[in-house]
């Protein structure tokens, strides 16, 4: 099996047991509140009837707290997600939370999914790009992200990048298995090509450490966690 099947593999697997295990917005996962940029960049914008795309969705962290805030202006969030598991549990949270009409979920690859062009005011794809096949697919989901957003849209990317597993006991590291594991470098300067000629809002990088037991051992997962958001049209 080539390294894009296991990965993706691998995903599936911890993302299925997450959703079995955790519930959405309790304490104990990251599924406990939504990211904070995404919020943040919903408020910038004063559409009404405002259309957001939320690509790589899972079970709702942010698709539920956008749809609960663009109710007032008669908003729809389109949600798309791989896991069959992951948009059915979508489905009862967002009835649960009373967005159910203010939401749509889509079982899709989000590397073929057809964005419709210049339809959304919002497109947040958050811990998903880096699980497209190759650089390639990369830059061709942005362009169609690009080309499915409406004059001063905004996007709000999120993503994992030098993804590496670190042996706690032994100090040996490795490169983390993951399908696209760019450089931080690498991707901020595809992103920063591809966006030129958008308003560059944030472009910032952090270090994030996972503390996980993988096959009986304790590993720390580290990676750049990249922040990216631009509006169109901004410039």
């Amino acid at each position: 099996m080539d390294i894009f099947n296991r990965a993706r593999e691998k995903e599936i697997s911890y993302h299925e047991t997450l959703y079995k295990e955790a519930v959405l917005f309790q304490p104990g996962s990251w599924l406990a509140k939504p990211v904070q940029a995404v919020l943040d960049h919903l408020e910038i914008l004063p559409f009404r009837e405002m259309r957001v795309l939320d690509l790589g969705c899972g079970v709702g962290r942010n698709s539920i707290p956008v749809a609960q805030r663009i109710q007032a202006v008669n908003g729809k969030v389109i949600c798309v997600d791989l896991l069959p598991s992951a948009v059915d549990k979508l489905r009862q949270y967002a009835a649960l939370h009373g967005v159910s009409s203010n939401l749509e979920a889509l079982v899709a690859d989000v590397e073929h999914y057809e964005i419709t062009e210049n339809t959304y005011h919002y497109v947040i794809a958050c811990s998903c790009l880096e699980h497209m096949s190759s650089e390639e697919a990369f830059v061709s989901k942005i362009k169609q992200m690009q080309a499915g957003t409406v004059e001063q849209g905004v996007h709000c990317i999120l993503m994992s990048t030098e993804v590496k597993e670190i042996d706690q006991e032994t100090g040996l590291e490795e490169g983390g298995l993951i399908e696209l594991n760019l450089s931080a470098d690498k991707a901020f300067s595809i992103l920063d090509e591809l966006y030129s000629e958008w308003e560059i809002l944030t472009s910032r990088q952090v270090q994030q450490d996972i503390q996980e037991v993988k096959d009986g051992r304790d590993v720390l997962f580290r990676s750049q966690w990249i922040t990216f958001t631009a509006r169109k049209g901004g410039c």
